[in-house]
């Protein structure tokens, strides 16, 4: 558990939407931020609003999560501002043109996986590495969705694949930290962002493409009756504080989870029903005895 007021946070991602929000939240507790995004001009302008919102100090920072040394100069750029980081939000995040699976490019894969996926391994790997060399007391929020949880809809396969992914991830990355570094993944809903008109800051490397403008306008008329990206910065925090692994923002998530597991726990008991000793092929257990022998 920790609390955030006063605490020095980066936060990618950080010039719009939920990012901002989570600033602006951060600011409001005394926070100093460093604001990370792609696009110069949103960072530098959200940096202002911490200001002005009460951070003590806040540094705006071009960065592509997605190539590793653009976050090493943004963790460069955080430690000399403020001489600590505590609190990393890998926030940043683009969702591919509503393309079914089928119809979808290798292209749009990469770039939804080099962004969702790699980008928040890069902000894992090269800040907790950091804190655990200083010793420093932290926490990482890694944002993924609750397309993590289990809310597969046509069009969005890769940017499922990669929400699950973060989920996956940052299950492991809690086993392997020691206990004075916290780990949480946010799994918000629908909430009011620009993740619609994601596709400008997509690269020509990637395919770079012109999506249509009745798909645009579909997709803000869907992303502009979520909730309010200033609510789900507050439920991170909070949850945060809380020392939650899991942070939830929208309460028909419950039923979406529990028809995953009923699916599941269907599937178990017709195909591979529980017996007596069948806890000697958990991977877990089996690691444990190994390396326990091993030491022997």
């Amino acid at each position: 558990m920790m609390d955030v007021s006063g605490k020095t946070a980066v936060i990618t991602g950080g010039g719009s939407g939920l990012g901002r929000a989570l600033v602006l939240a951060l600011a409001e507790r005394g926070c100093r931020v460093a604001v990370a995004d792609i696009e110069t001009e949103q960072a530098e302008r959200v940096a202002q609003e911490a200001l002005q919102a009460g951070a003590p100090d806040a540094l705006a920072v071009t960065c592509d999560v997605s190539r590793r040394e653009s976050v090493e100069a943004l963790a460069d750029a955080a430690w000399q501002r403020f001489g600590k980081v505590e609190l990393v939000f890998n926030n940043a995040g683009v969702a591919a043109s509503s393309s079914s699976l089928l119809e979808a490019t290798t292209e749009e894969l990469q770039w939804v996986l080099s962004v969702n996926v790699t980008g928040v391994w890069n902000g894992c790997s090269v800040f907790m590495k950091r804190l655990l060399a200083t010793g420093v007391s932290g926490h990482i929020i890694n944002t993924a969705s609750e397309h993590a949880i289990g809310v597969p809809h046509a069009g969005q396969g890769f940017y499922t694949a990669s929400k699950h992914a973060v989920l996956g991830m940052s299950d492991v990355l809690r086993s392997e930290l020691p206990p004075n570094i916290g780990v949480s993944v946010l799994c918000p809903g629908l909430l009011k962002s620009n993740l619609w008109d994601a596709q400008r800051n997509r690269p020509k490397e990637f395919g770079a493409t012109v999506v249509p403008e009745e798909m645009k306008a579909v997709g803000k008329a869907v992303i502009e009756r979520g909730m309010e990206a200033s609510e789900v910065a507050q439920h991170a925090l909070e949850g945060v504080e809380r020392g939650d692994f899991l942070i939830v923002t929208h309460a028909h998530l419950k039923r979406i989870a529990e028809k995953r597991w009923t699916e599941i726990a269907s599937a178990c008991d017709r195909q591979a029903p529980y017996y007596p000793g069948c806890e000697k092929f958990d991977v877990n257990n089996v690691l444990q005895d190994v390396l326990g022998g091993n030491q022997h």
